[in-house]
């Protein structure tokens, strides 16, 4: 076929007002992508230039690869708009089974989102494509300004830093792979930026469907100079250095079948993280609809977590006891309880049976003692998990087994179990093994919600689902064929299923009932009411400064846990009160209980300062101590006013001076208030915080 542009030019561009991007006509290779306000050129060295890789498995060889570089265009065509080109691949020749009859059409759409990358593929050979790597970057350029080159990824509620350049950790078995290299998963991670100190690029994987599984891949040619370390310049000794960088899809494309590959999205961006999230934010935007939640859920508030049991048989509390439990809630203001280890055998036993455990009482006395305490004001959500099964049960072996995830070969994803409580099982040794289940089986979604709505009628407030986000080290595709699905089926594309599944039950009953999960990747977002993680010192609050009003709780388990307090009044998390790793009463721990009370009636003073505001993260305020940048802190802004609160916390071992500046005005003046001296004073932007406690700077100017 005539290749459409080939008469103008070898090399053809899409090119706006912040990005240049060129391919070779002849191969459809990326040779330069740059953000034109800075002269980043992420895309260096032209003759690193490279355009995809497939890998599409034999009988006798797994790895037979399609390597772009060694194939040419069929066609190229370039819209008359100016902001799409079409790449045609066909007849591609693989390094050890000839040339195969598979076709790619390849379109590069330039436009506000910036670079969007999508491709289909027509398979017409015998054998499947199981991996394409599209759009790739072979020579990840250093930016203009030099210095360290990072990535960061948004993992659950957290983001995560890793080292591209001067260091580079290699996260796969040396045994594994030929050069040292870094994998980041979606949808676990949102989206990846790679940055430098002042600016960066973000890509993102742009479906909400997750209809396949995208690995973002960083591999380090040839090699280390020094062992973690990149080479210095662009050789060793005559080899080429050089840092690959590609989007690694999973599609397992099968003979006779053509599928579209998820969209890639690409755009340079100046600043730091928080610019990067925002390009995420405005697409996140156009396909969340925020949940309307329980009334409740959005005031300031506390949970505490309980555990009546874990299946080390420990039965900690009888179902009528727990009645004391929501008494002590009730006096110290703790709105909800999670309760956990409430099923049969406890935390995690016998799953997915979530019957009662009769060594624990009666179903209706457990019912009764649910009624109780909500009738105090303290609502009780249901601790429940449906991604997996414990294969000891008969229910296993005469029915479940043939619901589980399925590996290539046929065998059940399995999970070694969880360890609690008896020396043995913390030892590994005795532990109860579990299966991964298919979350695209209609017949497991079934089951998985008979379970629900059986206790859905104990009538809680709701349910929380834990690990709804993960599916094992290695449960990402189910190739069982008797399920009814594709084969193989994504287990996170499943997800979404069972969530629209379990939302329909839950509103139906009750619009009120709360659907709560741990730690759910964004997309579960959609579905999730609130969100529960564990926050810990050098936390990153990705999804809080993404979405500032979402419900986000996250626990305090010491008995003096002032720190994990200051994080939750910091980030506008909901605290979830764990003593004694949630086996504990509460009034166990009073200097954790009277502190975190404190914080909370402090939240409530400032409501519209520290909760209705939006939250910044650490944009549009700076914090110093002697002379250097200070963490950790946060600035919440109101939408209307621009008024902002600062909350500034001291987890160092001794008093800090801190110095303020939203370096809007010449000479700041602020109020500042603290939840042990919550009446505010004036500040010229310096104050005196005490070790392991927090201080709150407010905007003066319109301060009510």
């Amino acid at each position: 076929m005539k290749k459409t542009i080939a008469k103008y030019s070898d090399k053809v561009s899409l090119e706006n007002d912040l990005i240049r991007a060129v391919f070779d006509v002849e191969t459809g290779a990326l040779v330069a992508l740059t953000n034109k306000k800075t002269g980043w050129e992420f895309q260096g060295r032209t003759a690193l230039a490279r355009s995809f890789r497939l890998v599409v498995p034999l009988p006798e060889r797994l790895l037979n690869v399609i390597d772009g570089e060694k194939q040419k265009t069929a066609d190229v065509q370039k819209d008359a708009s100016g902001s799409h080109l079409t790449f045609l691949w066909e007849n591609l020749e693989s390094e050890h089974a000839g040339a195969l009859d598979v076709r790619l059409k390849g379109v590069v759409t330039l436009d506000d989102s910036g670079l969007t990358f999508e491709v289909e593929i027509d398979n017409r050979s015998p054998y499947w494509v199981e991996s394409v790597a599209y759009p790739f970057i072979g020579d990840l350029g250093r930016p203009v300004s030099g210095g360290r080159l990072t990535r960061a990824s948004c993992f659950h509620n957290n983001m995560i830093f890793k080292s591209l350049y001067p260091e580079f950790q290699n996260e796969r078995g040396y045994w594994g792979v030929e050069y040292p290299i870094q994998m980041v998963p979606t949808p676990e991670n949102s989206f990846l930026l790679i940055l430098s100190e002042d600016e960066g690029i973000y890509v993102g994987c742009h479906d909400t469907s997750a209809k396949e599984r995208v690995e973002f891949a960083f591999q380090l040619k040839p090699g280390y100079g020094k062992v973690g370390y990149v080479p210095p310049g662009d050789e060793i000794r005559g080899q080429t250095v050089n840092l690959e960088f590609c989007a690694i899809h999973f599609p397992f494309v099968q003979p006779g079948e053509t599928y579209e590959l998820s969209p890639i999205a690409m755009k340079p961006f100046s600043g730091d993280w928080h610019a990067g999230a925002d390009i995420y934010k405005a697409w996140r935007d156009t396909w969340l609809k925020k949940l309307s939640v329980p009334t409740w859920l959005q005031e300031v508030h506390s949970w505490q977590q309980i555990q009546m049991s874990s299946w080390g048989d420990t039965l900690n509390i009888r179902y009528k006891d727990l009645v004391q439990y929501g008494e002590d809630c009730a006096k110290h203001g703790v709105q909800a309880i999670q309760l956990t280890g409430w099923t049969l055998y406890g935390q995690d036993g016998r799953l997915p049976i979530h019957d009662i455990d009769p060594r624990l009482g009666t179903r209706e006395e457990l019912k009764e003692t649910i009624e109780k305490i909500q009738a105090m004001g303290v609502r009780v959500v249901l601790y429940e998990k449906y991604t997996c099964t414990d294969v000891g049960t008969d229910w296993y072996r005469d029915e479940l087994h043939k619901y589980t995830s399925k590996d290539i070969f046929g065998n059940p994803h399995a999970h070694e179990g969880w360890r609690y409580d008896t020396p043995a099982h913390l030892a590994g040794i005795n532990t109860r093994p579990y299966a991964w289940m298919c979350m695209n089986s209609e017949k497991w979604l079934e089951i998985a919600i008979d379970e629900i709505q059986k206790s859905l009628e104990l009538n809680p407030a709701g349910i929380l689902l834990d690990e709804c986000q993960w599916h094992g080290s290695n449960a990402f595709y189910c190739f069982d064929g008797t399920h009814g699905h594709r084969v193989p089926s994504y287990n996170f594309g499943g997800d979404a299923l069972f969530e629209k599944k379990l939302r329909k039950v839950l509103e139906e009953r009750d619009p009120k009932l709360v659907l709560a999960g741990e730690g759910p990747y964004d997309l579960q977002n959609r579905h999730y009411g609130l969100t529960y993680h564990r926050a810990g010192e050098g936390h990153v609050p990705a999804i809080r400064y993404i979405d500032p009003f979402l419900p986000m709780m996250s626990w305090v388990r010491g008995y003096d846990d002032r720190e994990s307090i200051n994080l939750c009044l910091l980030y506008r998390y909901i605290i979830s009160y764990e003593p004694r790793h949630f086996r504990g009463r509460l009034e166990e721990f009073p200097l954790t209980l009277e502190y975190g009370k404190k914080v909370d009636a402090f939240r409530k003073k400032y409501r519209e300062y520290l909760w209705d505001a939006e939250f910044y993260d650490t944009m549009g305020a700076s914090v110093t101590v002697n002379g250097q940048p200070h963490e950790p802190y946060s600035v919440f802004q109101q939408k209307e006013s621009q008024n902002k609160a600062i909350v500034i916390a001291n987890h160092e071992s001794e008093e800090i001076m801190a110095v303020v500046s939203t370096g809007e005005t010449e000479g700041d003046k602020f109020l500042v208030a603290t939840p042990e001296k919550p009446e505010t004073r004036e500040s010229d932007g310096r104050v005196r915080i005490p070790t392991r406690s927090v201080a709150v700077l407010f905007s003066i100017s319109s301060f009510r």
